[in-house]
């Protein structure tokens, strides 16, 4: 496993096949600047390239998710110079859309852990999340209409994960609301009480790592896929992953330990998860 980038405002842990990714600015409620933002995406880029690690957790510090944007800091920038080859707002907000695309593609399960705030590009991670635990008390929204911008990024994200309908309705209103809601909405698959949350989240890690992790890693990439390839070319990529899977050393191993009625021996190895 190569060397974990430095980060200041993420706090990284890494513990066997997991990787505990903490929003590190709790005095701003883990508001999102720059800094963390390039932060993020060299994490991402990190994640690419370390099949070692199966799951990743992502969580804010000093019992908050993420309240979004650095408004104070995206105010200074709205004086910024634009010219024909820079507007530094546009450049930074694509920066953290592609950061955003590459998150969701990742081999890694991830998991988002939402308590207090989660706006904007907060709500926006626990949607981008494979699974997202919310506890109760959690409290979230899309306010960028209430600020005259746009909640340009997660808009996607927000859509596929809950629907035009109702995404349209929370972007438009800037409705805040609390965990149950959040999970009546479709946006955890989780909810749990505040006090509950660790324990939740254990016991989902270990669901997932009973899970085969090229197993995992191809499901993500099939479903990813749906909506966007033709049907019958969605057959034969679903096909090729399916014969790939079943022919590998994972694929074997899985269905032995079921025909012995024992737990699987899962093995992951850099070399194995190009390969």
């Amino acid at each position: 496993m190569h060397e974990l980038p430095v980060c200041e405002f993420l706090k990284l842990e890494v513990a066997g096949p997991r990787l505990n990714l903490i929003f590190n600015r709790p005095d701003q409620r883990n508001a999102i600047n720059s800094q963390m933002g390039a932060e993020f995406a060299a994490v991402v880029d990190w994640l690419e390239a370390t099949p070692e690690v199966r799951v990743v957790v992502l969580r804010g510090a000093g019992g908050h998710f993420c309240a979004g944007g650095d408004i104070k800091e995206r105010r200074n920038m709205a004086d910024d110079i634009v010219t024909v080859d820079s507007d530094p707002i546009m450049e930074r907000n694509a920066a953290a859309g592609m950061a955003f695309l590459k998150f969701e593609h990742l081999p890694q399960t991830t998991i988002a852990v939402v308590e207090g705030s989660a706006f904007g590009g907060g709500m926006g991670y626990a949607c981008l999340a494979d699974i997202t635990i919310v506890a109760e008390g959690a409290r979230m929204g899309m306010p960028e209409t209430t600020l005259g911008v746009a909640p340009a990024q997660i808009a996607p994200y927000v859509v596929k994960r809950i629907g035009l309908t109702r995404a349209r309705q929370l972007a438009l209103t800037g409705e805040r609301f609390d965990g149950a809601k959040a999970f009546e909405y479709g946006i955890a698959q989780y909810l749990c009480a505040d006090e509950d949350i660790d324990t939740t989240l254990e016991d989902v890690v270990a669901r997932v790592l009973r899970c085969g992790p090229k197993a995992n890693a191809a499901t993500k990439a099939i479903m990813l896929k749906v909506g966007s390839l033709p049907e019958e070319e969605m057959v034969r990529f679903s096909a090729a992953k399916f014969s790939e899977l079943n022919r590998s050393d994972e694929g074997k191993e899985g269905q032995s330990a079921f025909a012995e009625k024992r737990k699987p021996a899962w093995q992951l190895t850099g070399s194995e998860a190009k390969g």
